[in-house]
């Protein structure tokens, strides 16, 4: 079955495996899209991941989701609104994190509204690093990944956040020990950020061999030296091995023109991308959706792109 064809009961039934047979059943027209859900939201009183799903994303990834303060704007404080600015809204805000911390069932609330595969990145920061506790790639926040029932984990790294490929390579061990056989990992960088590159052979095999599922890559043209050619024998050596390819825009060219998307895009599909990504950093903590809309139309047509935004996201066969 493919990620298009999907109905909404089958993203509360579909495990690991059967989430990598979507994926290669569509031929490199999966679509995942990062939002930021820690500050209010492109649209007032929607969450970012409401909306990337409504623009035709199949797969949606929070970024800097606060385990030990779980909280989304624009979907837990939409019917705050009217309190913005109050000294009260700063209390209610404190009053539903206390309570989401106590709510297992927490993130698959959201996913009964947003209908999509979510998932969370986190990161393997340096022990003596002072990023937040609640967005690091621990053994704790790897056991919530598993309690409150993301689909996949994201091992990755923001800017400035010193995580390298040792890194990398030591949360994707720790997260398969945890999280077993039925949620996908997803690990790599998209640029320089954290300290150093990934970019080169051994390191993708050590991803793979420590149980990785998808590895992702600079898209061509968005990193520099990172042609068609690069990107393809990167791609080649992932499939060989066994996993999944990702080609990702997280550079701000997100926030580009839609003519630009629409280039990646293709590049991306002739470089043999099983996945395409766009990042968080265009507008208010996600991709713009006229280019969401341009990537999805350019890689899989009007036809599967209307029919993903169309469907109901409650509708079942």
């Amino acid at each position: 079955m493919r990620m298009f064809d999907l109905f909404y009961e089958d993203y509360f039934q579909m495990k690991r495996e059967d989430i990598l047979s979507a994926i290669t059943s569509t031929e490199g027209r999966t679509i995942m899209a990062e939002t930021i859900i820690s500050t209010f939201p492109l649209l007032d009183g929607v969450s970012n991941p409401e909306t990337a799903a409504a623009f035709s994303a199949d797969m949606v990834t929070l970024n800097t989701f606060n385990f030990e303060a779980p909280f989304i704007f624009g979907y837990d404080d939409s019917h705050l609104s009217p309190l913005i600015g109050i000294p009260d809204y700063t209390t209610e805000i404190q009053k539903i994190i206390l309570k989401n911390k106590e709510d297992h069932q927490y993130i698959q609330k959201l996913k009964k509204i947003v209908g999509r595969f979510l998932g969370v990145n986190l990161e393997p920061v340096p022990e003596d690093s002072t990023y937040p506790k609640g967005l690091r790639c621990t053994a704790e926040n790897l056991q919530k990944v598993k309690t409150l029932g993301f689909d996949y984990v994201v091992i990755t790294a923001n800017p400035s956040t010193g995580v390298t490929s040792e890194g990398i390579l030591e949360g994707i061990r720790t997260a398969r020990t945890i999280l077993g056989t039925e949620i996908l990992i997803v690990a790599g960088k998209m640029h320089g950020a954290g300290a150093g590159n990934i970019y080169d052979v051994e390191t993708i095999e050590a991803f793979i061999a420590a149980g990785a599922d998808i590895i992702l890559l600079p898209a061509p043209g968005t990193v520099p030296g990172f042609t068609v050619e690069l990107t393809k024998n990167f791609i080649d050596l992932i499939h060989k091995k066994g996993a999944l390819a990702m080609t990702t825009i997280g550079t701000s060219q997100e926030g580009a023109t839609e003519t630009f998307i629409e280039s990646v895009a293709q590049m991306s599909k002739m470089a043999g991308a099983d996945i395409q990504h766009t990042g968080d950093c265009g507008v208010s903590g996600m991709t713009p959706p006229e280019n969401l809309l341009r990537m999805s139309i350019t890689i899989r047509g009007r036809r599967h792109t209307y029919r993903k935004m169309s469907r109901s996201p409650h509708r079942v066969r």
